[in-house]
């Protein structure tokens, strides 16, 4: 008989139970923590395995150290400080919807007011015969590679069944390993779900110019053991032999407990969902790669991690709209080789290449020419603009189309900026959909240092390939050519020294005599032609300085280096004040016109430190940096505050001008 849990009772809070312990579980445990959701349910996770959960995504790096504490993503001592149950080595074997619990393999029962299924997927075993062999491993887990490493003492050639990304994975670890590996796979070439052909054929290129074998097109029949170890035989062709077969070929969802709760699920597998990521039943809810949405199973980290911040808003009564399908978008590097797929790049569509020395990249047009998905192989800093631009909708001009397909960059100097000149809302980390807004926001709470700043936002602690960038922006120093540029500096630094020092400290005092010099300033600053050229000019001036706005927000109005328009803009602004001068002597005057000055003024002395925080991010010492960081946020949000009353400020004041 099923003994209930000891916990369970304990509380008169309503009980969650998370099945499940990989990566969507402890998101959702994270997400939840952040909304105080463990100060409204009692909240109790299920984990199968025995140990925490840890990082599938760099598992092979466990080959080299060993060390599960470096591959986990929480410890249990987490758990217990955020007073979450943690119950590891018992996996739930039964859900009981009529009773509302479930019940472990040992036996224990759990009762649930909500309950989220973070059950996750196993690896695919492709129906072949032999597949139980000795020797004959999946790659999905620590004991599984534990498992591998040990047969490996005694082999020297491996194969791996799948040429996917777990397949590559795969392949890494066996080849870290010491063993000769050859990848077989059924397309003609690898990672057949991310690569089109021409992708494909230089990865293949680069495989085997690391000693591993591909073999596409290979569509195995049987795994036989003989005298000299093991035998993948294909439908067709030469067999290929080997000490130990590892299959990595895809996944399939954990969704038999489902199943037998009667719960709804697809044909193939997976929890079927609605678009509040509830299943069938609404006290139940599933997150992961267990969840089948809108027929689709999402097989990465990134949509597990938008699925479990999904249901803990929804539970915390956030209302959070309807779970689209997610940005499938991914940057890795897979065996020195860097893979970035954009989008849906196999989409339909007009599709843009360019190919040099060893690396290939192409982006694909809807018929606006908006990227609808990009590819790359090789290095390609431009990437991360482009996937923006893709999260935009930002279409392509013809002649930014022509210089991809010509030299495949698009805006090189953009390309090359530094992540602090990013725009906020532009994606840092893929994995965890953090943008460099959420970054900047986390610096400001004080998470200055990129461990810090992974501890706060999650970025960097899938894949890791934007953990440059996490140092970047905690003020590691910047690369050759990134910081921000000499004459950048010394415009805004005349600019803020004009606008604090001169103003209005410079303010012209009154003429008292008609043989004064003043007296000519003053009959200058009086006349009416005088007063509507320089007032003029000044609004010209200004306006001029705004265009910088429509550099940074309007698709087609794109051309020259962003790092030039911020000069032109810090130079514009100083000479606005020069034309103030002319126009006004720096007399503030009183009630509209005070307002006006001020404002005016206010709005550039604020540009001009803001500009000089972001200078010091890059340029100045630790502790400079450091103080910038935290202060420019605000200072640049003031500089946009001021900005607004200055339109209806001007207009009233012309009108005033010609109506008095």
């Amino acid at each position: 008989m099923p003994r209930r849990s000891a916990g369970s009772s304990a509380s008169t809070l309503p009980s969650l139970v998370v099945v499940g312990n990989g990566i969507a579980s402890v998101r959702f445990c994270e997400e939840a923590v952040a909304l105080r959701l463990n100060r409204k349910f009692r909240i109790t996770v299920i984990g199968g395995e025995p140990r925490p959960a840890y990082d599938r995504v760099r598992l092979s790096r466990y080959v080299k150290g060993r060390d599960e504490a470096s591959l986990t993503i929480r410890d249990s001592e987490w758990y217990s400080a955020q007073d979450i149950e943690l119950k590891l080595g018992d996996p739930v074997s039964k859900l009981d919807r009529s009773r509302g619990c479930v019940v472990t393999e040992s036996g224990v029962e759990v009762a649930y007011d909500e309950l989220v299924l973070a059950t996750g997927s196993a690896a695919f075993v492709p129906p072949l015969e032999g597949v139980g062999l000795q020797k004959v491993f999946v790659y999905r887990t620590i004991d599984d590679l534990e498992a591998i490493m040990s047969a490996a003492g005694e082999a020297s050639k491996a194969v791996v069944i799948g040429g996917g990304l777990l397949g590559l994975e795969a392949a890494q670890a066996l080849e870290t390993l010491g063993l000769k590996v050859a990848i077989v796979e059924r397309a003609a070439f690898p990672m057949p779900r991310q690569l089109n052909a021409k992708a494909g054929a230089l990865v293949t290129g680069k495989l085997e110019s690391l000693g591993l074998g591909f073999h596409g097109s290979f569509a195995g029949q049987a795994i036989r053991r003989t005298a000299e170890g093991l035998e993948l035989v294909p439908e067709d062709g030469a067999a290929l032999t080997c000490d130990l077969i590892v299959i990595s070929a895809g996944i399939a969802p954990n969704s038999e407990l489902a199943a037998a709760a009667e719960l709804e699920c697809g044909v193939r597998g997976g929890v079927v969902v609605d678009h509040q990521l509830a299943t069938s039943d609404p006290k139940v809810h599933a997150i992961g790669e267990c969840a089948l949405h809108e027929g689709q199973i999402y097989g990465l980290a990134a949509p597990a991690v938008s699925m479990a911040h999904h249901v803990a808003r929804k539970l915390a009564g956030k209302r959070p709209p309807d779970f689209e399908r997610p940005d499938l978008s991914t940057r890795l590097k897979m065996l020195g080789i860097d893979v970035v797929t954009i989008g849906d790049p196999l989409d339909r569509g007009e599709t843009v290449e360019f190919e040099g020395d060893g690396i290939y990249r192409a982006i694909t047009l809807d018929p606006r020419r908006v990227p609808v998905g990009a590819l790359g192989i090789g290095e390609w800093p431009e990437s991360s603009q482009i996937h923006g631009w893709y999260r935009e909708g930002r279409a392509l001009r013809d002649k930014e189309v022509a210089r991809f397909a010509a030299e495949g960059v698009i805006d090189a100097g953009a390309a090359s900026a530094s992540v602090l000149a990013w725009p906020g809302e532009r994606m840092v980390c893929n994995c965890m959909s953090v943008t460099k807004d959420g970054l900047c926001r986390a610096i400001a709470c004080g998470a200055a240092s990129p461990e810090k700043l992974a501890e706060a936002t999650g970025a960097s602690t899938v894949c890791g390939s934007c953990a440059p960038l996490l140092a970047e922006l905690c003020g590691s120093p910047a690369a050759p050519g990134r910081a921000m540029s000499p004459l950048l500096l010394i415009a805004i630094a005349l600019l803020a020294l004009v606008a604090a020092v001169l103003v209005p400290v410079a303010e012209v005092p009154v003429a008292t005599s008609v043989e004064s010099f003043n007296y000519a300033l003053d009959r200058f600053w009086s006349d009416a032609l005088p007063k509507q050229i320089t007032g003029y000019s000044l609004l010209g001036v200004s306006l001029l300085g705004l265009l910088i706005s429509l550099r940074k927000r309007l698709p087609r109005f794109r051309f020259g280096a962003f790092a030039k328009w911020r000069v032109f803009h810090a130079a514009f602004g100083l000479v606005a004040l020069g034309a103030l001068f002319a126009h006004t002597g720096f007399r503030f005057g009183d009630n509209l016109n005070a307002c006006l000055m001020a404002v005016f003024v206010g709005l550039n002395l604020l540009g001009a430190v803001a500009g000089v925080a972001a200078g010091l991010e890059t340029r100045g010492g630790p502790r400079a940096a450091s103080l910038a960081r935290r202060l420019r946020p605000g200072l640049t949000v003031a500089h946009y505050v001021f900005f607004w009353p200055l339109p209806v400020l001007v207009a009233f004041h012309i009108a005033a001008a010609y109506i008095y």
